[in-house]
């Protein structure tokens, strides 16, 4: 306990002084133990699989995971800070998001409606597009759960972020089964080894995207969220724009969504459409009028939305090296 409460001043600190304006409400935050909570347990069970099964660690406890069994890592590494790191809590934001926009979007539309977004697509005069829409189709079907509930595949998780949750709970089951950790270790090579995110929603929603684009039938130009569903609009926005599915869901969780507008205006999307995908995201009662979209120069939006696309690494460099932390240091 005295260790535990040894961080109570920064995390009542955080809550008193966050440093941006994002809210993130009760539902957001359940939202984001549930997926960590998902994800860890999954990644646990499959590293007590290749342990048990491919190489014939006979420990009882990785055993009764392997087997289904309720895993315990996500308990021990809760409060450790090992699942605070930049790239988690970066990806945490963004599958929350997600998970707002899509009840959002379904206080709007029907779920049934919802999924004709993507059918139409499976009649398509080039097999390619058709052979697509139904491959997202499948990645989608994996990563729908009940009402409420956030579920995650695998599939879905970039490489970088599967790295960085399977060490530590790699280590975590060392330590909860006694193991020396080396043939652990092993198993969570064969895992980062074996991961392919090509099955996932996103790089699905990508490939069916480029092919829509390449096909210069599609009826509707510009991407809609309740004629596209959100993953393929997202990745339809972000061939438009140059940037990332990740970047522009993030973008819908800014106050006014500004960004998400500036986007859409850097794009050229038409007023009506523009406004339209703005009521179907928005979560309060904010409003995008005609006037404000039209009067936001298109210039310099696109000179903005380019500056996004940097990498991460530059752009935060270029803060550093801008900021008044440097003082005279720089001239």
């Amino acid at each position: 306990m005295a260790n535990k409460a040894s961080f109570v001043a920064d995390d009542f600190a955080q809550a008193l002084f966050p440093r941006t304006d994002v809210v993130f409400n009760d539902r957001m935050r359940s939202n984001a133990q549930q997926y960590l909570r998902n994800v860890i347990g999954q990644i646990e069970k499959r590293i007590c699989l290749i342990a048990t099964q491919d190489l014939g660690v006979s420990q009882e406890k990785l055993v009764a995971i392997a087997q289904g069994g309720n895993g315990q890592s996500f308990g021990l590494l809760k409060h450790s800070g090992l699942l605070k790191t930049a790239e988690i809590v970066q990806h945490l934001f963004v599958r929350t998001q997600q998970s707002e926009l899509a009840a959002r979007l379904l206080q709007k539309i029907s779920q049934e409606d919802l999924e004709l977004t993507l059918t139409r697509h499976l009649d398509h005069d080039d097999p390619a597009v058709a052979d697509a829409a139904m491959g997202l189709l499948v990645a989608q079907s994996k990563t729908t759960g009940a009402a409420g509930e956030v579920a995650a595949s695998l599939a879905d998780l970039p490489p970088e972020i599967v790295y960085a949750f399977a060490w530590p709970v790699t280590a975590a089951l060392a330590r909860l089964s006694g193991l020396s950790g080396l043939q652990l270790q092993q198993a969570t090579e064969r895992l980062l080894t074996a991961h392919d995110e090509s099955a996932g929603v996103a790089r699905k929603a990508e490939r069916l995207a480029q092919l829509l684009e390449q096909s210069k039938t599609e009826k509707d130009p510009f991407p809609h969220p309740m004629r596209d569903g959100l993953p393929l609009f997202g990745a339809r926005l972000a061939r438009k724009s140059g940037l990332t599915s990740d970047q522009i869901v993030a973008f819908t969780a800014e106050p006014n969504m500004v960004r998400f507008v500036v986007t859409m205006r850097a794009a050229d999307f038409p007023v009506a459409d523009a406004l339209s995908i703005f009521a179907a995201l928005d979560g309060g009662d904010q409003m995008l009028t005609a006037a404000t979209y039209g009067e936001t120069d298109q210039d310099r939006s696109s000179a903005l939305v380019s500056s996004w696309a940097s990498p991460h690494a530059y752009q935060n460099a270029e803060r550093i090296l801008g900021s008044d932390f440097l003082g005279d240091q720089g001239a």
